[in-house]
């Protein structure tokens, strides 16, 4: 992170963000890191007193923290304390700035081994990558970015100011919503995966898949995921909603507007997960089943039934989670049951 060497300061940072400056102003920040491995020239954050016995040893010597956590060891002679009323929030907005400083998005253009259909429509600032492919009919809303080797089908439609990363897809006849990102890899619109038994073989027979995929406003999508599309009506990804990588959302799917999916997660043909939902990583959802508003699903969880609205969900099958703990904590104690009980004279 040389690149934003002296373009912050332990002052400017407590200005831009409104904070409390305890120590030097002077102190120029080269990076941003953890508090066990920063070094003199990162900035670190305290987000909580968990973590704020770790200032002592960290080497870094400007801190973001949230207001109201005392920091034992601060010596404000040598060290710097920028106080927010929270730390992890003001980290975001720091890096949101850095973030636009050095990794601005490109011009518009139109790289000259990009394929763009005469019949596409292209709005206006629009910026098309090295070996990116606009098919006919396909629509490109003003502001949006197709990075390289992007693939934007037949009768697709980018939103405006949406982002394409390098080497995803927007098959025929899909979505994307404004200011909407697919990270690079993405693929939007495969196939649904089904298949029947052919009568005349009996092999797997492949199910053609005629629906689309409708991603809304404000969606983030992970890299190398997918999105199937429906077997004859869309799969839909509500507002806001955010996908981590390497998630598989299948054909039909209803998702909600601020669902929260993390990495590894499965969701099967026609499920529906309602609004601010949180799935946690490598959950696995079979078909049809619905996930009730607000509803939290822990990590690893296989759910085969429906979920109440704002409940919270673990283990497989997954059930309420104060029910899965205490199975957990009585199976510990099986073996130490097992070897108290008294055995039995064989005869």
């Amino acid at each position: 992170m040389d690149a934003i060497a002296g373009m912050l300061t332990a002052a400017g940072i407590a200005q831009r963000l409104g904070g409390e400056l305890r120590g030097h102003g002077d102190h120029a920040i080269g990076g941003f890191a953890g508090l066990d491995e920063a070094g003199p020239g990162d900035l670190v954050f305290i987000a909580s007193s968990k973590w704020a016995s770790r200032w002592v040893d960290c080497k870094a010597v400007v801190a973001l923290v949230t207001r109201g956590v005392d920091v034992p060891g601060h010596d404000p002679k040598t060290r710097s304390l920028i106080v927010v009323d929270d730390a992890e929030i003001g980290m975001m907005m720091l890096l949101e700035a850095v973030a636009a400083e050095l990794r601005p998005l490109p011009p518009p253009g139109v790289s000259g081994d990009a394929r763009v259909h005469p019949d596409a429509m292209i709005g206006e600032g629009v910026y098309i990558g090295a070996a990116a492919v606009v098919e006919e009919g396909a629509e490109v809303g003003g502001g949006a970015v197709l990075h390289a080797g992007a693939v934007v089908e037949r009768g697709a439609k980018v939103g405006e100011n949406a982002v394409v990363g390098a080497n995803a897809v927007l098959a025929a006849g899909c979505e994307l919503g404004d200011r909407s990102i697919l990270q690079q890899g993405v693929i939007v619109g495969s196939d649904g995966f089904g298949f029947r038994p052919d009568p005349q073989t009996g092999q797997p027979r492949r199910i053609p898949h005629l629906g689309t995929v409708e991603i809304g406003c404000d969606v983030e999508i992970g890299a190398c995921s997918c999105v199937d599309r429906g077997k004859f009506g869309p799969t839909r990804i509500g507002d806001g909603t955010k996908i981590d990588n390497l998630v598989q959302v299948a054909h039909n799917v209803q998702i909600g507007r601020g669902v929260i999916i993390a990495a590894l997660t499965g969701m099967a043909g026609s499920c529906r997960i309602e609004d601010g939902v949180v799935l946690g990583a490598q959950v696995g959802i079979a078909e049809h089943v619905r996930i009730g508003e607000g509803a939290r699903i822990a990590a690893t969880s296989g759910v085969m039934r429906d979920v109440p609205p704002g409940e919270d969900y673990a283990g497989t099958p997954a059930r309420p989670a104060r029910q899965t703990l205490r199975e957990v904590a009585a199976l510990r104690k099986l073996p130490d049951l097992v070897a108290s009980m008294p055995r039995r004279e064989s005869s």
